[in-house]
């Protein structure tokens, strides 16, 4: 899933997302930028984000970010990604009871 947002969209000429997309024929739904983050990676991320602002020591070089992330990553208990996968039809039906506004987290 991709939405408009700026930090989601590449715009370089070498993006290897969109040349992948149009050898195999995929054309992306427009979006807004203020679309709602249905997609469960970004429950995720957040999660991840929180638990690096968390940390007493932040990342100095790319390399230690990556590793934290990674870290941070296999912190998260599987059955809470599930769980997140199997609500996806519930958040489909709120986000269509709310004429595609922002749904509670």
């Amino acid at each position: 899933m991709e939405d408009g947002n700026s930090a989601h969209v590449h715009k370089s000429k070498g993006n290897c997302c969109a040349k992948w997309r149009t050898a195999h024929g995929i054309v992306l739904m427009p979006h807004p930028s203020t679309s709602p983050d249905m997609n469960p990676i970004e429950k995720c991320w957040r999660r991840i984000k929180q638990a690096l602002h968390r940390r007493r020591r932040q990342p100095t070089t790319v390399a230690e970010m990556e590793e934290m992330v990674l870290e941070e990553w296999a912190r998260i208990p599987q059955d809470w990604i599930n769980e997140l996968v199997l609500k996806q039809e519930h958040w489909v039906q709120v986000l269509m009871e709310r004429y595609g506004w922002s749904t509670p987290n």
